[in-house]
């Protein structure tokens, strides 16, 4: 029996290359036509496609359970709660703006009516310190800034901690610096949260190291509890320096001679003497213009 004849390995191949040269040949008007009834009959399908993924969506949120359902309500309820409080927020610190405004503006207009120059404001100078003299007599550093930077004498010096001193001798290149705990270096203070205003002197450094200084013409009334202290701050009123500033800390006050006022020490910070950087208050009134 003879075996049966093999199929045709190429066939299909051989009839799409038919229906290829045949699509091939046929005008450009057929072939448009061909094109439009084909997008034709798939537009349908994917609209079907389209819907049935609507469908799908809507029925998986039908399917939600009642405890899905109220958290979402719930957190919908908060993201409503905290729009309203920060619309609510935003109102009042409009209106205290406002407030704080119309205050300023009354100032400024009383200010004006009784003739009161108004505060100094400052321009800050950094500055390097390139020598350090803190023996009894003198406790005072030396700076790379000079009259060429705009340093004058009498302008005030910071650093980190509050109250520096204050220029005293200035160069072309260079200038002197009388530190706080000098005995000659007087400057008027107050009390943090009094404004009555007060007198610090410088008053040395310690053996130990601890710079200090005295406060005078304390008012009698304020009193200082025993294991607490009392920050003594700088006042606009001295024109040396911003009011506010940090100068030390005030443990105890005793009587003075006359029975009026107190006096008290002061304790400087330990860092005033070891500081590599600090900061010049160039005022902005200094030689009747802006710098």
């Amino acid at each position: 029996m003879a075996a049966p004849q093999d199929r045709p390995k190429f066939g299909p191949f051989l009839a799409l290359g038919c229906f290829l040269l045949v699509f091939i040949a046929l005008p450009a008007g057929w072939k448009a036509i061909t094109r439009t009834a084909f997008n034709e009959f798939e537009a349908p399908l994917w609209e079907i496609t389209s819907r049935i993924s609507d469908l799908t969506d809507y029925w998986g949120h039908q399917a939600d359970s009642k405890k899905t359902l109220i958290s979402k309500n719930r957190d919908l309820s908060r993201i409503r709660s905290d729009w309203e409080l920060q619309k609510s927020n935003k109102e009042k610190w409009e209106s205290e703006i406002a407030k704080l405004n119309g205050l300023r503006s009354q100032v400024e207009a009383l200010r004006e009516k009784i003739g009161l120059d108004k505060e100094i404001s400052y321009s800050p100078i950094l500055s390097r310190v390139t020598r350090r003299n803190l023996n009894s007599w003198w406790q005072e550093f030396s700076l790379r800034k000079g009259s060429i930077h705009g340093i004058e004498n009498g302008l005030g010096v910071i650093f980190s901690k509050g109250v520096m001193g204050r220029i005293y001798h200035t160069g072309l290149n260079s200038s002197k610096v009388q530190l706080a705990t000098n005995p000659n270096f007087r400057i008027v203070a107050h009390f943090q949260g009094d404004d009555r205003p007060v007198t610090f002197q410088g008053n040395g450094i310690l053996v130990g190291g601890q710079p200090m200084g005295n406060v005078w013409d304390v008012p009698h009334d304020i009193q200082i509890e025993k294991g607490k202290s009392l920050l003594l701050e700088t006042s606009s009123l001295g024109g040396t320096f911003p009011g506010g500033l940090s100068i030390g800390w005030v443990t105890s006050l005793e009587e003075s001679g006359d029975g009026l006022f107190k006096n008290g020490s002061v304790l400087l910070p330990k860092d005033i003497g070891k500081v590599s950087e600090v900061t010049i208050l160039l005022s902005k009134k200094v030689g009747g213009k802006e710098p």
